[in-house]
This record gives structure tokens, C-alpha cells and sequence, in this order.
């Protein structure tokens, strides 16, 4: 009994020390810190893109200039309780570049990513960790950074009949709003800043028939698999078959009604009707350089605008995306 007062205490002890500490590291002055890792031999080298002479210019004057604009801001020049360890490097879908090569026609995609350090007192030193903080992550050209999938799903063999069902999702909610029609918005992982072109949707609306035929081609590589049993795609195909015909070309909305069960399908002024839509194919300029910026996602965590949530770091990536304007980001991509 002696023994676990004990502890308790020295618990309560070190619990108020790091307390003190943390409260006290909040105002001391941090750093910004740059590493290009652009020219690094690991998995984010932009050698992997294979640029020729003036792509590799083009990508490297895009890095400065994201480099460049986000250290101007105000939490940047004078950072307090957090250090700023800024990466720039090149982002890709699949790590492993062996497995999966890099074709030469894939639009480059620059990134900088931000993680806002805590600042901690050792050996009467101030130190910073970088360790599963709060963070700020800016991606080009990436339609993947865009969306979070709408739909639950098992885990396929087939992965084209897998991937195809996760490309559609559900608008989410505006947080806020920088100006020009530039927001930041709500998703379940992740808040994003979406910086996109004017002159075409980014997002455009799914139609039951596209719903449904990506449905069919799901539930049909899961039936092969034995993921579901006959009876299951029986009844699929009863419930389309039920669908009306003039209901086909129009935007999906779904919902978890009664009617249809398997496929959610309903009508647009139902309670609950939610619209399904996935990134526009034809958002990108094929005829612009791989190079050229088309559009910008800025991550935080999800919680990250909550101002009662996490620690200083987790404050002070808000207060920075609340001073970001949109006239400013659209000027950093090379579209209008």
C-alpha cells in the first residue's frame, strides 16, 4: 500500500513537471527548418519522375515558390512553442518504386510537408520532437489528395473492381472559408484546402447507372471470391432490376433506407439523401507540361480545427491555416 502512495505521488509529480515545462515551452521562440530532401536516395527523391533538363528546372522553381510563401507567414517567421522542420520533396502513390515505376507520363507532384515539432526542456537545453505531432502537408497535381471514399468495402484480390468503388464519395462541409473559392474542408481523417482552377469543377456527380455498374463489378469480383454468397447477388440484381429506367441518368443520392438495402439508392428529397460524386477526369490540362501546378491540397488533421483540441502544436497549425488567403494560393498555381 506504502509503495503504490508512492508512486502515485511521484506520478503526480512528474505529470506537474512536464505540465510546467509544456506551459513554459509555449511561448519560447522556435525555428523554421528546411531540408531539401528532393536530392535524397530515398523513397521521395524527385529522381523518380526521370525529369529531363527543364522539367527538373520547372519542378524545383514550384518547390521554392511553396517553400518561399508558406515561410512568409506570420507563425512561420516567428514561431512560439513549436519548431517548424520543413521537408520538400517529391510524393507518390506507391513507395516502392521497383514494384511500381513511375511512368514517364505521370504528372509531378511536388510536396511540402510542415510538422509543427514540440519544444521540450532536457538537460537544461531546449529540444525539439517531431514525433506524431500536428502537421501541415502540401501536395501538387495529386486528384487522390482531393476526396476520402464514401463507401465500406472488404478487402479484394481485385484490385481494379476494389479501387474503381473507392473513387466515389460524399461532399463534405465547408469549414472555412479563405476567399476567391478557396475553403477548407471537413473530412473524416483529414481537413483539406483544395486550391483548383476556376475554369472547370474539380468534383462533378455520379449517375445511378455509373453507381450502379461500379456496384455490379464490386459485389461480382466479391462474389468470385467468395466474400458473398448467390443469394446475396440474387437480391443485388432483384433491386436494380426494381430501379426505375428514368431514374438511371440521374445523380445518385443514397441514403440507408429500406427499399434498397444493398445499393442505398433513393431520391433526392428523402430524409437523410446524400450526394454521391467523384473527381471530375477532365479537371487536369493533358496538353500542359507534367510540371506545370493544376492544383494544390493543404492537409491537417482532422481535429485540428478544434481550438479545445490536442496541444500547442495542434493551436498553432489552426491559427496558421485561419491566416492563409485564397487570392494568395491561387497565385501559386501555374492555371487560372
Amino acid at each position: 500500500m506504502k509503495s503504490c502512495i508512492i508512486f502515485i505521488l511521484l506520478l503526480s509529480i512528474s505529470s506537474f513537471t512536464y505540465t510546467q515545462e509544456s506551459n513554459e515551452t509555449a511561448n519560447y521562440p522556435g525555428k523554421w527548418i528546411f531540408t531539401n530532401d528532393n536530392l535524397s536516395n530515398e523513397w521521395y527523391a524527385e529522381r523518380f519522375y526521370t525529369m529531363n533538363a527543364i522539367e527538373l528546372q520547372k519542378y524545383h522553381s514550384t518547390t521554392e515558390k511553396l517553400v518561399n510563401y508558406f515561410q512568409k507567414q506570420p507563425i512561420a517567421q516567428k514561431p512560439l512553442g513549436v519548431t517548424l522542420n520543413v521537408k520538400a520533396r517529391a510524393a507518390y502513390h506507391n513507395y516502392d518504386h521497383d514494384l511500381y515505376p513511375v511512368k514517364s507520363t505521370e504528372r509531378v507532384k511536388a510536396e511540402v510537408f510542415i510538422p509543427f515539432c514540440s519544444l521540450y526542456y532536457i538537460n537544461n537545453k531546449i529540444e525539439f520532437n517531431c514525433d506524431e505531432v500536428s502537421y501541415i502537408d502540401i501536395i501538387c497535381n495529386d486528384e487522390f489528395q482531393v476526396y476520402e471514399p464514401a463507401m465500406n468495402y472488404d478487402i479484394l484480390d481485385d484490385k481494379n473492381a476494389l479501387n474503381q468503388f473507392k473513387e466515389f464519395f460524399f461532399l463534405p462541409a465547408k469549414l472555412l472559408d479563405l476567399g476567391n473559392g478557396v475553403y477548407l474542408y471537413n473530412w473524416y481523417y483529414k481537413n483539406r484546402i483544395v486550391v483548383a482552377r476556376n475554369d472547370r469543377p474539380y468534383w462533378i456527380p455520379v449517375t445511378n447507372k455509373e453507381y450502379i455498374e461500379r456496384v455490379m463489378t464490386y459485389y461480382t469480383a466479391s462474389l468470385k471470391e467468395g466474400k458473398i454468397i448467390q443469394f446475396v447477388m440474387d437480391e443485388l440484381k432483384k433491386e436494380i432490376a426494381g430501379i426505375p429506367e428514368e431514374m438511371m441518368n440521374l445523380p445518385a443520392f443514397l441514403n440507408q433506407n429500406s427499399e434498397r438495402p444493398l445499393t442505398s439508392i433513393c431520391n433526392s428529397n428523402e430524409n437523410s439523401a446524400s450526394a454521391l460524386y467523384k473527381f471530375n477526369p477532365f479537371y487536369f490540362d493533358k496538353t500542359l507540361p507534367r510540371t506545370y501546378v493544376q492544383l494544390i491540397t493543404i492537409s491537417i488533421e482532422g481535429n485540428a480545427d478544434n481550438p479545445d483540441w490536442g496541444g500547442i502544436n495542434a493551436k498553432r497549425v489552426w491559427k496558421y491555416i485561419q491566416g492563409l488567403k485564397g487570392e494568395d494560393l491561387l497565385k501559386l498555381l501555374d492555371v487560372k
